[in-house]
């Protein structure tokens, strides 16, 4: 497996140099992704999905928004099935288009699927529906859980325009973490780091939304 070669962090003061060191880390740490031994990452993902078995089992009838499995991300499918039989839900989000926030909707084993934005498969023929976790995965993430994504801004962005937000679980390799990830003002950080080292609680929410995430409390719509 390749070594993760990183440059020098930027100045916090010098955004160019910022949003420059952030597209040469994403395209390091996607190249480091791409090439990890196959019996590795079946390894360090069962290890993640094991983790969020245990976050879903304490919230058993919650809606996931969860993500379809690209670029070498660790596939939550198996254990969303197993959330989805024992009587959770799940939802995929759907991308109307460029610098717009995502619409989750809902997602079963059966569900038809097409190519959507960026032909990411997205639910074909489902409903909008309401989320009360939501699983972002990480390129790489930094210690206040603040993620590096794929540059889109889409998560944040669906983040922002929540009227209620959800618990927010970023899932990702545990070499991908950095000392810092130089945030931008508009970046929302997670609530959760799940990685195959296991799981680290950030926000208090993390702890203390146990009980809301059931689904007893007022759904998490977007905001018009």
């Amino acid at each position: 497996m390749r070594p993760i070669r990183l440059p020098d962090p930027p100045s916090h003061s010098d955004d160019a140099k910022i949003s420059e060191w952030r597209k040469i880390v994403r395209k390091e740490l996607l190249a480091w992704r791409g090439g990890i031994d196959p019996a590795i990452h079946k390894q360090w993902s069962l290890s993640v999905c094991e983790g969020m078995a245990v976050i879903l089992n304490e919230r058993p009838k919650a809606t996931v928004g969860f993500y379809w499995p690209i670029q070498n991300e660790i596939d939550l499918r198996p254990v969303i099935g197993d959330h989805i039989e024992r009587g959770g839900k799940a939802a995929l989000p759907v991308v109307p288009g460029k610098a717009q926030p995502m619409f989750f909707h809902d997602w079963t084993q059966k569900t038809g699927m097409a190519p959507g934005f960026a032909r990411i498969p997205e639910p074909v023929g489902t409903k909008m529906v309401p989320v009360h976790v939501m699983v972002a995965p990480l390129v790489g993430f930094d210690g206040r859980g603040y993620r590096l994504g794929y540059g889109g801004g889409f998560f944040d962005r669906t983040l922002a325009a929540m009227t209620v937000r959800p618990l927010v679980i970023g899932v990702g390799f545990e070499a991908t973490c950095l000392a810092d990830i130089f945030p931008h003002e508009y970046d929302i950080p997670v609530d959760i780091i799940l990685t195959e080292a296991g799981m680290r609680p950030v926000t208090e929410k993390a702890t203390g939304d146990v009980n809301r995430a059931e689904g007893s409390s007022p759904p998490c719509f977007l905001s018009s």
